[in-house]
């Protein structure tokens, strides 16, 4: 084995180990968007359905 060919295979485990990188990553899902709010307060993420914020209690002002 010469130099070439040890670099031509690092060159292909490493192009390898991008595209199983790449092929994993997280996606966005589209169908929980907007499904959460955030509380004025405090600042924790809540579930859009609940009518107050599991931390602080406050109720959350509707915008109309």
């Amino acid at each position: 084995m010469n130099a070439i060919d040890i670099t031509f295979g690092l060159f292909i485990v490493l192009f390898t180990i991008l595209l199983i990188r790449w092929i994993h990553r997280p996606r966005l899902q589209l169908s929980g968007f907007r499904s959460q709010r955030m509380c004025p307060s405090c600042g924790l993420i809540t579930s859009r359905l609940s009518p107050r914020c599991q931390e602080c209690g406050k109720t959350f002002t509707t915008m109309k």
